[in-house]
């Protein structure tokens, strides 16, 4: 990286730290609405865009000025999230191991478009009956346990399991569409 350098004839090279920021505030908001998506908690995609942040920074000596910033920010994320998940996976609900593929797959297309994914998912969620965003508020932003969530429902742990995997399927439905119907 280069220091800035004072030349009526040449600009100024921006030093490391303000090409840090500079870049990092370019995908910032990409960065939080994948996280969004691979942890379905806000308060969780918060901590892991921090530890995120964290390592870009620690590793920006390694990143190739020039080349595409937002896509090696990702990667970064993207194994952050995956670690994350699967440190916390007893305490959550993981969902289908191609679930998590297929969100990874849009880190790869070079996309624009993750705030469109955080404002679809949302508005799905919005649809859900006030069952279901019950249950989904319980196990993502409370951090329930799925047999403490049964438990105060008066239901099985495995009909909140059924009933879990029936709203990430509507949710994964409803997404697609909604993503369908802004491209048009």
């Amino acid at each position: 990286m280069h220091s800035k350098i004072k030349d009526e004839n040449m600009p100024a090279i921006p030093d490391k730290h303000e090409l840090f920021f500079q870049l990092y505030g370019s995908c910032q908001n990409k960065l939080y609405g994948f996280l969004y998506m691979m942890l379905h908690n806000d308060s969780d995609a918060e901590d892991v865009l921090q530890e995120t942040v964290v390592a870009l920074w620690e590793n920006f000596d390694k990143f190739e000025e020039g080349s595409n910033f937002t896509a090696w920010a990702m990667v970064i994320a993207k194994n952050k999230a995956l670690n994350y998940l699967k440190m916390n996976s007893r305490s959550r609900v993981m969902l289908r191991s191609e679930f998590y593929s297929r969100v990874a797959e849009y880190i790869d297309h070079d996309n624009d478009d993750y705030s469109d994914r955080t404002v679809a998912m949302r508005e799905c969620v919005r649809k859900l009956g006030n069952t279901d965003q019950n249950i989904l508020k319980m196990k993502y932003d409370g951090n329930i346990a799925i047999n403490k969530i049964a438990e105060s429902m008066g239901r099985s742990k495995k009909g909140i399991y059924t009933t879990m995997a029936r709203i990430h399927n509507v949710l994964n439905e409803c997404i697609r569409r909604k993503l369908a119907s802004m491209q048009r």
